[in-house]
């Protein structure tokens, strides 16, 4: 199987709405500029435009991933999605951002400043997350890569300018809280496994910039869950607050 045989495989499960499984070992990307090669390449074989990133890493400083959210599926909130149009339903609560300019590729790595600079707003997000493989999770990290990173959708709450929170917003530990059915999803310890997310943003940049992509001041960037992933297997109401930020809702039918 080739990097485009997967990408073909993965819009195909996307618009046939059936899981595929994984690829043979000798098959899988070879490296993540494959995985990222195949990204876009899904997203240009739905015909879709982005709308969104989702950016990551597993510890503070430690090596990030992206993965580029296709327009459709970056909605506001509430939303009304029917849960049997995932493969299955995970949720997460985020916090997005997004820059108020457009931001191109040039020769020279952008500063942590200079990227903070551009941020415009601040937005409550609650991610969903899916695969196409049938396996998942038992799935090599660099196929769940070049499947969008695992992600089935974005839900976005109201943008808060972001230079009114700068200073006094706890991007580390946030109060918050996030239900199923009126039920708590809150773990006993919360928080982003990458710290502050603002960090995300400066690997972002530069990762678009490497990769000749035009940052687009609409795009929506979420950053990480601040409470892990909780698998919602039947329809019912899923509600995020974050405190300084606001509400997002999600009718899941």
């Amino acid at each position: 199987m080739t990097p485009h045989d997967l990408a073909h495989r993965l819009v195909e499960a996307r618009r046939q709405h059936r899981p595929i499984d994984v690829p043979a070992p000798d098959s899988l990307p070879p490296d993540a500029a494959t995985a990222y090669a195949i990204q876009q390449a899904v997203i240009a074989g739905l015909g879709e435009s982005t709308g969104g990133w989702k950016i990551g890493a597993k510890v503070p400083g430690g090596a990030a991933a992206g993965a580029p959210i296709p327009g459709s599926l970056v909605l506001p909130s509430p939303a009304r999605i029917a849960h049997d149009s995932f493969f299955r339903v995970l949720v997460e609560l985020e916090i997005a951002f997004r820059f108020a300019e457009a931001i191109e590729p040039r020769g020279r790595a952008y500063a942590r400043d200079e990227v903070l600079a551009k941020v415009g707003v601040v937005l409550p997000a609650i991610e969903i997350v899916d695969s196409r493989f049938t396996e998942w999770p038992n799935v090599a990290p660099l196929a769940q890569l070049a499947d969008a990173q695992n992600n089935g959708a974005l839900i976005t709450g109201h943008p808060v300018a972001y230079a009114g929170l700068a200073r006094g917003f706890d991007f580390v530990s946030p109060e918050l809280e996030l239900s199923f059915d009126g039920d708590s999803l809150i773990p006993e310890a919360t928080g982003n496994p990458a710290g502050d997310p603002r960090e995300l943003l400066v690997w972002f940049v530069n990762h678009c910039a490497a990769m000749g992509i035009t940052i687009e001041p609409e795009w929506t960037l979420t950053t990480g869950s601040y409470v892990g992933a909780h698998r919602l297997h039947k329809a019912g109401i899923v509600r995020g607050h974050i405190d300084g930020l606001g509400e997002v809702e999600i009718e899941l039918t």
